[in-house]
């Protein structure tokens, strides 16, 4: 993967949360401040008051530190760049026929000669060689002023060529813009504290964005952060993150004693490994890549076009890919003998049992760790560990078979198999959290058996205590669906994409009376959790967080500036212009031509292809409205400046030809892997004023990092008829190269339609859920408010059950008004953090705004 730059943790608070710190004293001159906030501005974000007050009293040296620091952080997080495609004009000056543009290149590139005649206005003096492709094009039937790179090839080339002529002037234009608000930081030490423990107190696996701030706070505060350790980190990636980190920034003597007490498995020894060695820990294949040439699948049209024209040896269209091969190893960065020893005797103090299993659990990788930490030099001193290498690797050094060794999921699968309940029920219970995940699969073996029904019920609610917060969650909104058959069924395999696996649902129906205990008692101890954590008089939940699901499978979630749960609807304004972006950057060193696509394929309401905006059809134009046009196609990306692509699509127009369904899809057509470019992102704007810069910060309402190694990435489709957007952030395997919406349509009916039904059909929680579970455990008085607003009171001696099933019911409203929201902190979670609420205020919003947000999705379920 190309070398990204590391982001600092300043810049992750001002992002993430908005919060802003400036140290420095002096004065700054009013005007220094006005016009720092006039460049916020333009990128879409208002400072508060007091950050305000703050800047008028920093030094000058301060305040240009500031700004320097913020306006590059945010634009970073916004993807300014320099977005230039191929046609300059754009949204005007797209050539309305691509077929005729395609013969144009296509007899440029045979026939046009240096010196001679335009082939097509038949003029002289007006031909151009543009470097490096030695293509010869004429100024006068190509527009220099409208073309960024050849006209032919679509590769960037030298721009001194007298062929190019000036840029056309476009200034930032009228927008209606909701902006986001920055506030001053307070202890930046502490803001930094709270940040980490959080992180470290979550319970499912980080997001790539959030590994990263993790890592970035271990890298920054190096060893302070020691005393920060919460006694226990649930999750063990995280385990890794913090030591793996801290390894490489410090003296190990003053890591490993403290190292030692969270390093409790073998698991932990080979994910700190993992990250020590450069890799993110979660054990999951890595990719190696080799460069192969494949060529054109049009070859044989392009003979017969070569033919044509008396040449039979057509130029190879061959384009360089390269294939990603995933293995269970990484490269081992170089141990110390100290530290190879203190790896071994911690694996050697672990139960032999234990040893045993958690390294077959990763026998792959433990065979390929064993060759670096040599556990044969110190086979007397640390005997379990040699017997457990002998185990994972099948032999001993002699060359004798291993003995067998049964592990506890060959336990289960045997127990199953049988149909023995009882070792069913004691095997799981031996790892509370398999038991929850796999409580579906035991009520279905366990069901006709009214007595084995009890008794896998019986376990699983003495281990509830024991069972982590997302999994109950998840299985209070999963186990009352199992009474009917599910529309479709989706697996989520576990990668470093998404790439959801649908099936039909096949499985066994479960019964209210085998699952209602189970569902009352999975809730309540959800409840009893969250009455234990701060309370407050009053909550205010948004009743639109009832279309955001909660977030799962956050490893593979898409780095973006607004975090959207995948699965998430949300309403946006589509009667504006919908411009969709890409952009892309080959590496420095060790890069090559790198062809994205972004297109727009349009569906009917039952799924039906109808049409598509693309590299092959630039411009959807029905009945004389133009429905959709890209700003052309751009085949390589050459560092420094990348290359962008836009895709403008008019909503209005759209539905007239029949079109509900608009999917944006991002094609690798050729060369490198998403994950080894230098920077990869793509989003969408809304526009009131198009004709103006390409680009408007301050209209990104989503962006996204383009990642993973597929050919196919279908990160959003946009219902056009209801205003709404699903984030999906999926991915599909796709061919090696050439992939296209034509050679995608089949995984686009396919992907698209099922996941949007899966998540409509509320088998995963919402976010809205989650609340509904807080406020009734933690608050007073809650308003639900949405179109309207909803107020209810706890009454005298009502339990916390009995007020969160009012809450759910929703209509037993109280006609007290809540308490001033004013007064004193509040619990708020919101879908648009557009309003006013009292300082240290406990706040989710899934859209920043005016709010300083102090809680991430995912802190809710810690």
């Amino acid at each position: 993967m190309a070398d990204k730059p590391k982001i600092s943790v300043r810049d992750i608070l001002l992002t993430q949360r908005g919060l802003a710190f400036v140290s420095t004293a002096g004065v700054s001159a009013q005007y220094a401040v006005r016009a720092v906030e006039l460049e916020l501005a333009e990128l879409g974000y208002v400072i508060s008051k007091r950050l305000q007050e703050r800047l008028c009293r920093c030094s000058n040296e301060g305040l240009t530190a500031f700004r320097a620091e913020t306006i590059n952080a945010l634009q970073e997080h916004l993807g300014v760049q320099k977005h230039e495609p191929l046609f300059r004009q754009f949204p005007q000056g797209i050539p309305n026929d691509t077929d005729d543009l395609w013969w144009k290149k296509v007899l440029v590139h045979f026939l046009q000669a240096e010196d001679q005649p335009c082939l097509f206005c038949g003029r002289t003096g007006t031909t151009h060689v543009l470097n490096p492709c030695k293509h010869v094009v004429c100024d006068y039937c190509f527009d220099g002023s409208n073309y960024s790179a050849c006209p032919t090839c679509e590769h960037h080339v030298d721009r001194s060529s007298p062929f190019f002529k000036a840029e056309p002037d476009h200034q930032p234009g009228k927008e209606s813009v909701d902006f986001q608000r920055l506030d001053l930081g307070g202890d930046e030490t502490k803001a930094v504290k709270e940040l980490f423990l959080r992180l470290c107190e979550r319970k499912q696996a980080l997001s790539e964005t959030d590994r990263t701030t993790l890592a970035a706070i271990a890298r920054e505060y190096k060893t302070q952060i020691l005393a920060w350790l919460p006694a226990t980190i649930p999750v063990r990636e995280n385990v890794a993150i913090v030591f793996g980190t801290l390894f490489q920034e410090c003296p190990s003597a003053e890591v490993l004693p403290i190292a030692k007490r969270y390093l409790l498995t073998a698991t932990d020894v080979l994910r700190f490994l993992a990250v020590y060695s450069g890799c993110d820990g979660s054990l999951l294949q890595e990719t190696i890549h080799k460069q192969v040439g494949v060529q054109e699948k049009t070859s044989r049209f392009w003979s017969k076009v070569a033919k044509f024209f008396g040449d039979n040896t057509p130029p190879a269209r061959i384009h360089t890919v390269t294939v990603s091969l995933r293995v269970n190893r990484f490269k081992v960065a170089k141990l110390s003998r100290s530290l190879r020893r203190a790896l071994l005797e911690i694996l050697n103090q672990l139960p032999r049992e234990a040893l045993f299993e958690d390294m077959l659990r990763h026998r792959s990788y433990w065979v390929w760790a064993g060759e670096f930490l040599h556990p044969g030099e110190y086979a007397k001193r640390y005997p379990r560990v040699a017997e457990a290498f002998q185990i994972v690797r099948k032999k001993n050094e002699a060359g004798v078979p291993a003995p067998k060794f049964q592990t506890w999921y060959s336990r289960i699968e045997s127990a199953a198999k049988n149909r023995d309940i009882e070792s069913l029920a004691a095997t799981l219970s031996e790892r509370p959290g398999e038991f929850a995940r796999r409580i579906d699969f035991a009520l279905r073996i366990a069901q006709g058996q009214s007595a084995h029904l009890e008794l896998i019920t019986q376990c699983f609610l003495a281990l509830l205590p024991k069972m982590a917060t997302p999994v109950l969650l998840t299985l209070s909104a999963h186990l009352p669906k199992r009474i009917e058959r599910a529309k479709i069924r989706v697996y989520w395999p576990k990668a470093r994409v998404a790439m959801g696996v649908s099936a039909p649902d096949q499985r066994q129906l479960l019964t209210w009376q085998g699952i209602q205990q189970l569902v009352q008692a999975v809730r309540g101890e959800l409840l009893e959790r969250f009455a234990k954590k701060p309370r407050f008089t009053q909550g205010i939940v948004d009743t639109e967080l009832a279309a955001i699901p909660v977030p799962f499978n956050e490893r593979t979630a898409s780095p973006s500036a607004v975090t959207l749960p995948r699965g998430a609807a949300v309403q946006v304004e589509l009667q504006k212009t919908i411009r969709l972006f890409m952009h892309w950057c080959e590496p420095e060193k060790h890069g090559h031509a790198t062809d994205l696509d972004l297109s727009v394929a349009l569906y009917d309401q039952n799924w039906k292809y109808l049409d598509v905006c693309s590299y092959y059809q630039l411009e959807i134009r029905k009945q004389g409205r133009v429905v959709a046009q890209s700003a052309g196609d751009l085949r390589d990306a050459p560092w420094p400046d990348g290359a962008t692509e836009f895709v403008d699509l008019h909503r209005d127009a759209a539905i007239s030809q029949g079109a509900r369904y608009a999917v944006m899809v991002v094609n690798n057509y050729g060369g490198m892997p998403f994950s080894q470019l230098e920077r990869g992102f793509a989003g969408l704007m809304l526009r009131d004023d198009p004709l103006s810069q390409h680009f408007d910060p301050r209209t990104v309402k989503l962006k996204f990092a383009i990642s993973g190694e597929n050919g196919i990435f279908m990160p959003c489709v946009l219902d056009l008829q209801e205003q709404k957007l699903h984030w999906l952030d999926v991915q599909s395997k796709g061919q090696l190269a050439m992939n296209n919406v034509s050679t995608s349509n089949n995984a686009i009916t396919k992907i698209c339609p099922e996941l949007i039904t899966y998540f409509q059909s509320g088998t995963r929680p919402s976010l809205y859920d989650l609340a509904l579970l807080h406020t009734a455990a933690r608050c007073q008085q809650v308003t639900l408010f949405g179109k309207e607003k909803h107020y209810f009171q706890r009454r005298p001696n009502e339990s916390i059950p009995a007020f969160y099933e009012r809450l759910l019911a929703g209509t037993q409203t109280d006609p007290a008004s809540p308490a001033n929201p004013n007064a004193e902190p509040v619990m708020a979670l919101l879908f648009r953090g557009n309003l006013e609420l009292p300082e240290q205020s406990l706040v989710y919003a899934l859209f920043r705004e005016q709010v300083i947000p102090t809680l991430a999705a995912s802190d809710l379920l810690s």
